[in-house]
């Protein structure tokens, strides 16, 4: 499938992300109020996406080996990376991402269904409701730009 048959292919950097909640509220993204993040789609059916907070402070040391247990669990938490494979389901507005590895270890052979909306060079990927860190219901919202 080309890039004209397949709107997804390319690279798309993100430009807004939150959550939103039951009663329609908004929230900043888990991973902080500034995220940066890229996701890629080719034309083979591969895809991979990196999502990170802006902010993340630098370990206190340049040994891994030195760093505090502390720094590497807040550095996992602020940091979102899976790849694998994605299929399009147009008539259901949905794209499923079957994740063969990620930062997470309880993500690599899970699907991973987002519901999407293009419009022109912008890309909308929401989440089913999920539980955040909170237990509350959230569906999460990120907006890409294609580059």
């Amino acid at each position: 499938m080309t890039a004209e048959q397949n709107p997804f292919v390319g690279t798309w950097q993100l430009v807004d992300c939150c959550a939103l909640t039951e009663d329609g509220g908004r929230l900043p993204s888990p991973l902080g109020a500034k995220v940066l993040g890229q996701i890629m789609y080719d034309d083979a059916g591969n895809m991979s996406a990196q999502l990170m907070a802006a902010d993340r402070p630098r370990f206190s040391s340049r040994s891994p080996e030195e760093t505090p247990a502390a720094e590497f669990k807040d550095a996992f938490l602020s940091f979102t990376s899976y790849w694998g494979t994605y299929r399009i389901d147009r008539a259901a507005g949905t794209v499923t991402h079957t994740v063969t590895g990620a930062n997470a270890p309880s993500w690599p052979g899970s699907e991973q269904l987002r519901y999407f909306a293009l419009d022109g060079r912008r890309l909308t990927l929401k989440t089913p409701p999920i539980r955040g860190r909170d237990g509350r219901k959230l569906v999460q919202v990120l907006v890409w730009e294609k580059l």
